[in-house]
């Protein structure tokens, strides 16, 4: 059995890229393939395993899928920090044309468990399901922050509101705003609409994903220049790296988006973030910050105020942006600092 779990990332003209895919199936044509499986894991467009997949394997080594070896394609759904938990008790989507390498393909993933659910469709369905799954999820962000955005326009919180209206409704489950990305939720919209002709609304919520964090800085410089500073006469500190809580994986986040826009706006940047050894400590990121900008909810950073509160170096009237609501609004206050909250509108700044 052969498991393919290679990076399918997008070109710079947002285009799959199925460079990686291709070297993997070079070196599995070089073997022998009679009486093997082979199990496409990575995020593909519809039809790559019918379309991509097969026809290059067949012309390689000259042996048909589905008579002299198994093809199956069985998207990985786990998410990062939770992979051995969600990989042994997730069901498993299984897509094939033929029920031998269906079958091997479902007895392989009950060794993990063998109350596994295994769920058996065409290769297509299967690729469509892992797409579906997380644009779903992207979109349903993509609309938090839309309604953020909304909220401030209205002088109201988007989280409080959020929490009253999930609260004890079966209708609710609305997600808070907060800066979205990661390796999957970013690209596996492109994934699906690559080939479409036509606007859609996928697209749609990746811009204005994408343009949270143009719009935090924004924010923050109309905050600093009515304070008489302007920001690249400022000290920036930015409180996490990584694209979610509790990890380490920087790979398309949306906080790396942030630092960088910071740097080209000529502002001293300063990084930390506990899970990445090559930022720098909480006390040297904050020393002389003018504003502190929470960007990744780490649980380490929940009372991250009252830490830098005793650390003490940062200049007075330090702005605290909190990209989360993962704050308490007035205890920041009462600690001096002037506190800014994404989907917020009812945060003034103190003159």
């Amino acid at each position: 059995i052969l498991i393919i779990t290679v990076g399918t990332p997008l070109t710079e003209q947002m285009r799959p890229d199925y460079s990686q895919l291709g070297l993997a199936l070079e070196q599995i044509a070089k073997s022998s393939l009679k009486g093997k499986l082979i199990i496409m894991r990575s995020t593909a467009s519809p039809g790559t395993l019918e379309i991509f997949i097969k026809p290059f394997l067949e012309k390689k080594t000259g042996l048909k899928a589905g008579k002299d070896f198994g093809l199956v394609v069985c998207p990985e759904r786990i998410v990062e920090g939770k992979a051995f938990k969600e990989v042994k008790n997730l069901p498993e989507i299984i897509g094939t044309n033929d029920s031998l390498s269906g079958e091997i393909a479902a007895k392989l993933f009950k060794k993990i468990n063998p109350k596994k659910k295994i769920l058996i469709t065409t290769p297509k369905a299967a690729e469509l399901a892992k797409l579906f799954t997380n644009v779903y999820r992207y979109i349903n962000f993509a609309l938090a922050n839309e309604f953020g955005l909304l909220a401030e326009k209205y002088g109201e919180d988007a989280h409080e509101i959020i929490k009253i209206l999930n609260e004890d409704y079966p209708r609710g489950g609305v997600p808070k705003p907060g800066l979205t990305g990661g390796p999957c939720l970013s690209k596996d919209g492109y994934y699906l609409i690559s080939d479409l002709s036509f606007p859609d609304f996928i697209l749609m919520a990746w811009r204005l994903n994408e343009s949270i964090p143009n719009y935090i800085v924004n924010r923050l410089k109309k905050c600093l220049e009515k304070r008489g500073k302007k920001i690249y006469e400022c000290k920036i500190a930015v409180l996490g790296l990584a694209f979610k809580a509790g990890i380490d994986d920087t790979r398309y986040s949306p906080s790396v988006k942030l630092v960088e826009i910071l740097k080209n706006e000529n502002a001293e940047v300063a990084v930390h973030d506990p899970y990445i050894k090559e930022t720098q400590s909480l006390e040297d990121t904050v020393r002389g910050a003018d504003a502190i900008i929470l960007a990744t909810n780490h649980p380490e950073f929940k009372e991250i105020h009252k830490t830098i509160n005793k650390i003490g170096t940062y200049k007075p009237g330090c702005i605290i942006f909190d990209c989360w609501g993962f704050l308490d609004r007035e205890e920041c206050k009462k600690s001096g600092f002037t506190y800014l909250r994404f989907g917020s509108g009812k945060d003034e700044v103190v003159e």
